[in-house]
């Protein structure tokens, strides 16, 4: 007894000198999940920077701890629902050892340039060096359960330093931290709008960062089902999560839905985008971001009124003196919601077996799960333990039926704390749906030609009604911008088995990649979704080693 004694001593020594050990947490990534120590995790987390308080620059200033301060917004993070938080650059080890202490996970960013030369050596061996020195004492912290090694690289500098540059970087970093840190996943947050071409199978997991605007393959595609075709786009092979995504609530600037938003909008379009990016097949969720940043207008002791970028926080601060700020009505939507999350059945799904898979992911109060169809109970399951359920729900629809299944979470007391409703299309046999393609012009090599054609083809169903304009866009990837979109009235043709259009657009001489995309709307009964399509073209083979093949 004494001899274990005296070893279990040492071994918490050691643990205390050099670190945690990672044996703790065993991460897995296997059915296009996380697994950590044996068990589904589905990433709860929220993007979160310290050194970002008002009068603060988290890139120009000198790096501090702020150990108080970050344990007083861990401690939130926690109570809000949260279990990961994302950085976008690299945590010093008093901030690691903190957040080990939390229980939080971490996504941790490191801080590699998006604009720098990929190609250039001097550059090269900096990250290098970087990098060696952060994981010489990350390694020890098994809260760290995934790297992000860059953050949004644009389509015309990757093209003017080369793609092969690009891939050769991103490869050596993956590398080093491989050999340094086994076991832990590597990726990139790329922005889903500008990086959709980007071939990302070198990377251990996909993630992106998806906001939903009013243009391009959002306008096509719908918000959901643009995220799910980058998924299927990556063969839905490795876990898929998004790293960024929110609504600004600037009181001024903006367009669409980038700033100007309300309150109210901020959190009901939180709660719709965690809805969809869950339906696209994410299993991990970085909503931007717990407080707002006043440094990213240039001015970081002055809270600009006209600058979105500076009004994503779930929280607020008052002035330059609140070092702790305040909660906005979407902190508390977050909290609510996360509670309980619908993984299957997703929203908006077709099934043709009676037989559903229902996986969902429950906080510590939830006990019990109930669903209901037409205010009857189907299906009713307690819940043991927090974390991944899966069970299977049996329907009966009869004919083709759109199915609206409402989900009731209940405590120990049995008394509801969260409901949600997933509309869903049934069938006990298989049905055609319409069919929306289309044909794009110069559809091989931007090169061959100076005017662009998409032309549009609609096979309808007679089951099945259109519902408004169709959208096409001819998305250029020129910086930030999206490019050009055409709305089109079909009301005259809806009597037609088959239904045409061409849109014509100018192709850009500085346009190096384009996403063509169409889509319409479609609706039975209550139960309304997208038909759509999308084609990559590139400009001669610049994007050999980073395009998709």
């Amino acid at each position: 007894m004494k001899r274990n004694l005296a070893l279990t001593v040492i071994l918490f020594l050691v643990q205390i000198t050099f670190g945690y050990s990672q044996s703790k947490t065993k991460i897995e990534l296997k059915d296009n999940w996380y697994h950590l120590n044996g068990q589904k995790f589905f990433i709860k987390a929220i993007g979160y920077e310290i050194g970002a308080r008002p009068g603060q620059h988290p890139y120009e200033d000198e790096k501090k701890d702020d150990l108080e301060l970050m344990k007083f917004d861990l401690k939130n993070i926690k109570e809000g629902g949260y279990n990961t938080i994302r950085t976008w650059s690299q945590y010093s080890e008093a901030q690691l050892k903190l957040i080990q202490e939390s229980g939080l996970k971490l996504i941790m960013g490191l801080e590699v340039n998006p604009e720098a030369d990929y190609g250039d050596p001097k550059f090269i061996n900096d990250c290098k060096l970087e990098l060696n020195r952060v994981l010489n004492y990350a390694k020890k912290y098994d809260c760290i359960i995934t790297y992000l090694v860059i953050n949004e690289p644009q389509t015309d500098h990757i093209h003017s330093v080369t793609g092969k540059a690009f891939v050769g970087l991103m490869q050596t970093l993956i590398n080093i931290i491989h050999k340094e840190h086994p076991g832990i996943p590597v990726t990139l947050s790329a922005n889903a709008m500008i990086s959709d071409y980007m071939d990302e199978s070198i990377f251990d997991v996909y993630a992106y960062n998806c906001y939903d605007h009013i243009e391009g393959q959002t306008a096509t595609m719908g918000f959901k089902d643009y995220i799910k075709g980058l998924n299927e786009l990556n063969g839905l092979n490795k876990p898929f999560i998004t790293t960024e995504f929110g609504y600004s609530v600037s009181p001024d600037g903006g367009n669409g839905r980038y700033g100007s938003n309300t309150l109210k909008q901020q959190s009901d379009g939180l709660i719709a985008n965690y809805r969809d990016l869950i339906d696209a097949g994410a299993v991990g969720m970085c909503p931007f971001y717990y407080a707002d940043g006043w440094w990213k207008g240039s001015e970081k002791n002055k809270h600009n009124l006209n600058q979105p970028e500076e009004w994503f926080g779930f929280w607020g601060y008052s002035d330059l003196n609140d070092k702790y700020g305040s909660p906005r009505p979407v902190w508390f939507a977050m909290r609510d919601y996360m509670r309980g999350l619908i993984i299957s059945p997703k929203n908006n799904s077709i099934h043709t077996n009676v037989n559903i898979p229902i996986e969902l992911y429950n906080d510590k109060d939830i006990k019990k799960v109930v669903v209901k169809f037409r205010d009857e109970i189907i299906y009713s399951k307690n819940i043991s333990r927090e974390g991944y359920f899966a069970d299977q729900l049996t329907i009966d629809p009869v004919g083709i039926e759109d199915m609206e299944l409402a989900f009731e979470f209940y405590d120990s007391d049995n008394k509801i704390i969260k409901n949600e409703s997933i509309n869903i299309l049934a069938s006990k046999t298989a049905f055609e749906l319409p069919k929306l393609t289309i044909e794009v012009t110069p559809g091989k090599d931007l090169n061959e030609g100076k005017i662009a054609s998409i032309k549009t083809k609609i096979e309808t169903n007679e089951n099945f009604k259109l519902v408004g304009d169709l959208k096409v866009s001819y998305n250029t990837h020129l910086g930030w911008e999206i490019g050009p979109q055409a709305s089109v009235s079909i009301s005259d043709q809806l009597d037609i088995k088959i239904i045409t259009s061409e849109n014509f657009f100018n192709i850009p001489d500085n346009c190096w990649i384009v996403n063509a995309s169409a889509g319409i709307s479609v609706q039975y009964g209550k139960f309304i979704f997208k038909i759509h399509d999308q084609k990559i073209i590139y400009r001669g083979n610049w994007a050999k080693e980073v395009g998709r093949k």
